[in-house]
């Protein structure tokens, strides 16, 4: 005896058939028409009561709404997933904000960013580290109140810096990470539909929601 293998083109429309046959619309139909056979063939001295059948109908078209509402639902999730994707490609090129304090530059460039300061400071400092572990570049902000600041650090040589910052109060200081204003190069959507991940210049790839702001414009 041979068996013939199954495509899987006719898998998926066995299993369709068979989702299909036992749906809660399919079961209502098959349930109307053993109720009408059986009314057509009771006894007239001995009549079915209507009151069970009725109150099985109405369950089963209960189950069957429920059904028609799930999948509405899913209709949803899946249009709301595209137009998520779809808005995230107009991304490439904009420029964001986002906490880092480590970054690659391929070429000369100045650093923009922000600090947002938790309380006042009699002296804000910016400070760039390169791989050595070498101050190459220092911004004194000075005094600045609570709340955000903007900063700018001068070109930079390519290579690889850590990026401090320390804020002086009194006899205290905290030390902070700053949000740097970069550009998307390559959004890429994961296959298995996990977060929408954002390649940022001079940072890598990071997830769309550890993005803080979108700055808009380009580069």
């Amino acid at each position: 005896m041979s068996i013939s293998p199954v495509k899987s083109g006719e898998s998926n429309s066995v299993q369709d058939a068979g989702i299909a046959a036992n749906s809660a619309s399919a079961l209502k139909t098959e349930f109307l028409t053993l109720m009408v056979a059986q009314i057509r063939n009771q006894d007239p001295l001995n009549p079915l009561d209507g009151t069970e059948y009725v109150s099985q109908l109405a369950q089963m078209s209960t189950v069957e709404g429920i059904q028609n509402m799930s999948q509405l639902q899913k209709q949803n999730n899946v249009l709301m997933d595209t137009l998520q994707v779809l808005q995230t490609t107009q991304l490439v090129g904009k420029q964001v904000s986002l906490p880092v304090d480590r970054i690659r530059l391929d070429e000369k460039e100045a650093i923009q960013g922000q600090i947002k300061l938790g309380q006042p400071a009699n002296d804000l400092v910016v400070r760039a580290i390169n791989a050595d572990g070498r101050v190459v570049e220092e911004v004194k902000l000075g005094a600045r109140s609570a709340g955000e600041t903007q900063f700018e650090l001068p070109k930079l040589a390519p290579g690889s810096y850590r990026l401090e910052v320390v804020a002086r109060h009194g006899e205290t200081s905290a030390n902070y990470t700053p949000y740097l204003n970069r550009t998307v190069e390559k959004v890429s959507v994961p296959g298995n539909g996990g977060d929408v991940l954002l390649q940022v210049s001079g940072v890598g790839n990071l997830s769309l929601f550890s993005i803080s702001e979108f700055l808009g414009g380009r580069s």
